[in-house]
C-alpha cells in the first residue's frame, strides 16, 4: 500500500521540526550532552525519512537525509553506524554525480565516519588507510563551499593524527595534528563571514554561537586535537608550538563554555591555566626571565576570553616558528606554502 503523499502545509510543519531538531542536536553536542544530541538526532533521521519517502519533491529532501544518516551514525553502536552510513553514502554518490560542487565534500565526510566506525571496532590499520585517502580526496575536491571543505579537512587530518599517533607514528601524528591546526585556524568565523578572526578577537565569549555551523561541529575535534599538541609539543620542550596550539585551545574552549555546560566551563578553567605556564616558557624564550612574571600576572583564568596578554605570547611564537621542529614544521607549511612535510601531499 501506498503512503499518501504530504500535503504542502504538513510538509512544511516537518522542515521546520527538522531544522529545529538538528539544530538542538547540534548545540547539545557542542555543550558535551551527548544523551540530548542523539535524542535529537534520532528525531531529525525520522523526520528527514518521512519528508523524503512522503513528499512530493522527493529529490529536494535527499540531501537532508543523507545529513542526517550520517549525523546520526555517530550515536549508534559500531553495525548499525556502518547501516546508516552506508545508507547516507549510496545517496551523496548520487547527488554527487549530478552536482560534485554541491557534494562532493559531504560524500567524502562519510568516508571520514567509515574509518571512525572502523577504528571503534579494532582495526586502525584500515582506519589509518581511510584517513589517508579522505585527506587527499579533500585537497582535490571540488566545493561551492571551501569553509565547509576545509573544516572536513582539517577533522580528517586531526582523526588522522590521533590515529598516527595510537600506533606509535608520534612524528607524522603530531605533523597531521598541527596541519588541522593551521586549517582550522584559516576558517571563517560569524563575525567575519570573508575571512578568519585575528589573534585575540575570539576574546568575545560568544564567538562560537554565532560561527558557521560547519565551525561549530568541528569546534569539539578541534579543541581535543589543540590540546593534544599542546601537550606533546610542551612535553617535548617546543615552547613556540606548544604556544600557538595552547592559544587554539583556549579559544576554542571559551566558545564552548560560553554555549553552557559545566564541564566545559571546568575544562576551559584547566585549559586555561596550562596555557599559562606554556605562554610564559614561550615568552621567556622570546625575552628572557624578566618577561615571565609579569606575563603571568596578567594571564588571568576565565571562562569566557583568553588572557589580554595571548596576542603578545602568540606574536612572541610566531617569530619563533622557524625555530621549531619538523613537527611544528608541517602545520607552518601547511597555512603559508605549498607543502612536502606530509606524506603524499602537495599543500592542504
Amino acid at each position: 500500500m501506498l503512503k499518501a503523499r504530504l500535503k504542502p502545509p504538513e510538509q512544511g510543519t516537518l522542515e521546520r521540526r527538522y531544522e529545529f531538531h538538528l539544530g538542538e542536536a547540534i548545540r547539545a553536542a557542542l555543550a558535551g550532552d551527548s544523551e540530548k544530541a542523539a535524542g535529537h538526532s534520532g528525531v531529525a533521521l525520522s523526520i528527514s525519512r518521512e519528508l523524503y519517502c512522503g513528499s512530493r519533491q522527493a529529490a529536494r529532501h535527499r540531501p537532508g537525509l543523507a545529513a542526517a544518516l550520517a549525523s546520526h551514525a555517530r550515536y549508534r553502536q559500531a553495525l548499525e553506524s556502518v547501516e546508516l552510513l552506508t545508507e547516507s553514502a549510496g545517496h551523496y554518490a548520487a547527488l554527487a554525480q549530478g552536482d560534485p560542487a554541491a557534494y562532493e565534500v559531504e560524500r567524502i565526510d562519510v568516508l571520514v565516519r567509515v574509518a571512525l566506525a572502523i577504528e571503534a571496532s579494532g582495526n586502525p590499520a584500515d582506519a589509518i588507510r581511510l584517513l589517508r585517502e579522505a585527506v587527499r580526496m579533500y585537497r582535490h575536491a571540488p566545493s561551492a563551499n571551501p569553509a565547509a571543505r576545509d573544516a572536513a579537512l582539517a577533522r580528517a587530518c586531526f582523526h588522522l593524527g590521533r590515529c598516527l599517533l595510537r600506533a606509535g607514528e608520534a612524528s607524522e601524528g603530531l605533523a597531521y595534528t598541527d596541519a588541522g591546526l593551521g586549517v582550522a585556524a584559516a576558517l571563517p568565523s560569524g563575525a567575519l563571514p570573508s575571512g578568519a578572526l585575528p589573534s585575540g578577537a575570539h576574546r568575545d565569549p560568544g564567538w562560537l554561537s554565532v560561527a558557521p555551523r560547519t565551525v561549530q561541529v568541528l569546534a569539539p575535534d578541534w579543541l581535543t586535537a589543540a590540546t593534544r599538541a599542546m601537550a606533546l609539543h610542551a612535553a617535548a620542550g617546543r615552547w613556540p608550538a606548544a604556544a600557538t596550539a595552547a592559544g587554539a585551545a583556549a579559544r576554542v574552549s571559551g566558545g564552548l563554555a560560553a554555549i553552557g555546560g559545566d564541564e566545559r566551563r571546568e575544562a576551559h578553567v584547566a585549559i586555561i591555566a596550562r596555557a599559562r605556564a606554556i605562554w610564559a616558557r614561550a615568552h621567556d624564550a622570546d625575552t628572557g626571565v624578566a618577561g615571565t612574571a609579569a606575563l603571568a600576572g596578567e594571564a588571568q583564568p576565565s571562562c569566557d576570553s583568553m588572557p589580554p596578554s595571548d596576542s603578545m605570547v602568540l606574536a612572541s611564537a610566531n617569530r619563533f616558528r622557524e625555530r621549531s621542529t619538523s613537527a611544528s614544521a608541517a602545520a607552518r607549511s601547511v597555512q603559508r606554502a605549498p607543502s612536502t612535510d606530509l606524506p603524499g601531499s602537495r599543500s592542504l
